[in-house]
């Protein structure tokens, strides 16, 4: 592990475990005549030498707000690309500079803020600055999806699905399709989620001046979803795409080390999550490295992996920000279940009837056998019929202990449909179930 992702993250902030980034504004094109993929600028590398230059600009005129904007944006930008958790808080003091010499109409200061605000969890100050941003420029598209985005986050979604539901005219925009992408995900409609983020995606590419973390997220979400639906073979290949266009993009990384363990390949899984949790050591991908090094015999580096998790809960969780990643590694494990549902609740008091914030409450509390208390829980989680094969497995097992045996069948046979190699311990479980279930001959 790098030194740096070791230390910094002692600032308290680690991505939630649905991981959807910051969304960053992307300029709306004229729809080209043909797809081209436009050559990749690598302006990652110099990402340090923008940052200097900018915090010399502020350094000699602590006045200009604009400078501090743009530094708060490449602050923001740096985090994505290099997991310094110290960058979000530089982010949030330079857009609050911003703001304060500029209070009327900074609209990307506003924008910035709210990211900034975002990564920490404060959904509700981040959503205020949102609107913020909104009210000063009314029809910037890109504040009106982060809006949008940032509701869901917090379980309002027939509220971002009004917002969604009226996009304003003009050219195809890729971070409204990402924010509508991800309503569609949530509530069912899996083949047109694909299709907006393919869309997009294929827009970022023709964009030569598209940042390549920009470009790499896109098919980074493209790979996911289709590991989400079952399609391995574009998964596999989305997923390289993305470390192709950005080699240290730690989310694709975790993803593609997730689609490894699905599938048993383990060393590969291992491989994956190595590489991503040197740049940015979350629970989730800590977890994945742990599974591998259990499967491939190491038993020492897997107690060892374990331990750093445990750590993390206990010197690098200042904020809360891992509490479903860590209750989430709890109850799959059966261990440490009274930490599992304190961090459970914290999560969910933050985000409200979230999906996923019901998913976890609910399976941590059927993981502590208390069937009935996370029935409350699992059936909100899938009111939205989510195709995810997660969620309606546990859905699915927690139907079953609570007398509900045709829900229970229905939800099994949805999650292994979905994605008959979702886990490489519940989709065999799954499986098992029901054919318990299935009627004797």
């Amino acid at each position: 592990m790098r030194l740096k992702g070791t230390l910094v993250i002692t600032a308290g902030a680690i991505i939630a475990l649905a991981v959807w980034p910051t969304i960053v504004a992307h300029r709306a094109q004229a729809p080209a005549a043909s797809f081209t993929p436009a050559p990749v600028d690598r302006d990652y590398l110099q990402r340090d030498k923008y940052v200097a230059f900018e915090e010399k600009i502020v350094r000699h005129d602590p006045q200009d707000q604009i400078t501090a904007r743009m530094l708060a944006s490449q602050y923001l930008q740096r985090f994505r690309e290099q997991g310094d958790i110290g960058d979000i808080a530089r982010a949030q003091s330079q857009a609050e500079r911003s703001i304060k010499l500029q209070p009327q109409g900074n609209t990307a200061a506003q924008m910035s803020l709210a990211s900034a605000l975002l990564t920490y969890h404060q959904f509700g100050a981040a959503l205020k600055h949102e609107q913020d941003a909104i009210d000063g420029e009314p029809f910037n598209q890109n504040a009106v999806a982060q809006k949008a985005s940032l509701l869901m986050e917090l379980g309002r979604y027939p509220a971002a699905q009004r917002i969604l539901a009226h996009p304003s005219p003009g050219p195809e925009n890729p971070t409204w399709d990402s924010v509508l992408a991800r309503y569609d995900e949530l509530t069912g409609k899996m083949p047109e989620a694909r299709r907006l983020i393919d869309r997009a995606s294929r827009r970022l590419d023709s964009d030569y001046y598209a940042p390549a973390y920009d470009r790499s997220w896109y098919h980074m979400r493209a790979g996911q979803l289709a590991f989400e639906a079952g399609d391995n073979a574009t998964a596999e290949t989305e997923f390289a795409q993305s470390l192709r266009l950005f080699p240290d993009n730690y989310m694709a990384l975790l993803w593609q080390a997730r689609y490894y363990r699905a599938r048993k390949e383990w060393q590969k899984s291992l491989d994956s999550a190595t590489r991503s949790a040197d740049i940015y050591p979350l629970p989730q991908v800590l977890g994945y490295k742990a599974d591998a090094q259990r499967a491939l015999g190491d038993a020492s580096g897997a107690a060892k992996t374990d331990a750093l998790i445990r750590a993390e809960q206990r010197l690098f969780n200042v904020q809360g920000i891992n509490d479903r990643l860590l209750a989430n590694y709890y109850a799959q494990r059966h261990i440490y279940m009274k930490d599992a549902l304190q961090a459970a609740r914290e999560d969910y008091v933050k985000r409200g009837d979230e999906i996923y914030a019901d998913d976890t409450m609910g399976w941590v509390l059927a993981t502590m056998g208390r069937w009935n208390e996370a029935r409350v829980y699992t059936e909100r989680a899938v009111r939205y019929n989510t195709q995810d094969a997660d969620v309606q497995y546990h859905a699915a097992i927690v139907a079953l202990h609570t007398g509900h045996r045709d829900e229970a069948k229905r939800r099994l046979s949805d999650a292994l449909s979905i994605n008959p190699q979702f886990d490489p311990f519940d989709a065999d479980d799954a499986r098992t179930q029901l054919a318990k279930l299935a009627p004797s001959p």
